[in-house]
């Protein structure tokens, strides 16, 4: 009894996880280690488009181990696009392996065709008409082979066979109208023309020299402007230094200097200046200043100074 809820509980999960889509969907009765179901979406696709594989796996981990299982499908002449997913969840005893894979099919074989092979394409690439001798149908039905869900056991080299899913019928529409007059007449949208191109011509390049003569004068003028802008930024030219001073001059700036100086700086100044003055009347002046009894005044050096600078 215990068995039989285990069973019925799983078969509920796997109906409620989508599985149990009335297509292929069985009962895991007991004694029975699996139970699949399938679906393909959308049964009727156009030509190009993709078409979802669902299978749905529960499986009792009592008699296999859901790692060791895996899906061998086999759509062809469908390609498959990107990554297949796979979700396993567990369900007590019981694993629920979910499969998804998308596929498109862009090849001659989805074509509608209508036997005797390939038809013979009129000018232009424009294919004939349907006559039942060969040509395009506006659909075509496909019986896709079978999968197989393999079994890898643990310790052993060669996979078990554990079930074959086998799918539903599709069809593949034509995107096309094969008995509308824009398609088999002179609108077919893929038609090709087999004209030559035109001859080539020797024309002078004179246009074409010209406008490359103008883009260079263009490219030219930025950095014309930048120099012209940097030569009126040159810097003005260094002052003229300035000559250079007589033992005289010097002395004369070095007695206003000292005048705010101490008392012996003040002498030694004056004592220069009547040293440069020698043969000079003004030379008796500078050094009775210098040899005073008091501290040489300000007032006094500044009257020496001015007037020896006075012309003579």
């Amino acid at each position: 009894m215990r068995g039989l809820l285990l069973t019925a509980t799983a078969a509920a999960a796997l109906v409620a996880a989508g599985c149990g889509s009335g297509e292929d969907a069985t009962v895991l009765q007991e004694g029975k280690p699996v139970a699949t179901s399938r679906s393909l979406t959308p049964l009727v696709h156009l030509f190009g488009d993709p078409v979802v594989a669902r299978v749905d796996l529960l499986v009792d981990t009592e008699q296999f181990d859901p790692d060791g299982i895996r899906l061998v499908p086999n759509l062809d002449p469908f390609e498959l696009e990107g990554e297949p997913s796979r979700v396993t969840r567990k369900l007590g005893r019981y694993a629920h392996i979910r499969w998804e894979l998308t596929y498109r099919c862009v090849v001659y074989e989805c074509l509608q065709e209508v036997g005797g092979g390939p038809p013979q394409m009129l000018p232009g690439g424009i294919p004939p008409p349907n006559t039942g001798q060969g040509g395009f149908a506006d659909r075509k039905s496909f019986r896709i082979k079978a999968a197989r869900v393999m079994y890898d056991a643990p310790g052993t080299t060669q996979p078990k066979l554990v079930t074959q899913i086998t799918w539903p019928s599709i069809q593949n529409a034509s995107r096309l109208n094969m008995s509308d007059t824009n398609v088999t007449g002179i609108g077919y949208p893929f038609e090709a023309s087999v004209t030559p191109l035109p001859v080539a011509t020797t024309r002078s390049p004179l246009a074409v020299a010209g406008g490359l003569a103008l883009a260079a004068l263009a490219l030219l003028a930025l950095p014309a402007a930048l120099v012209i802008r940097a030569l009126r930024r040159r810097e003005p030219p260094p002052p003229e230094p300035e000559p250079e001073l007589t033992p005289l001059e010097r002395a004369l700036r070095l007695v206003a200097w000292s005048r705010e100086r101490p008392d012996g700086e003040r002498r030694q100044a004056l004592e220069l200046l009547a040293h440069e003055l020698d043969g000079d009347g003004r030379a008796l002046d500078a050094r009775r200043l210098a040899w005073s009894p008091s501290t040489p005044a300000p007032e006094e050096m500044d009257e020496l100074v001015e007037s020896v600078q006075e012309p003579s």
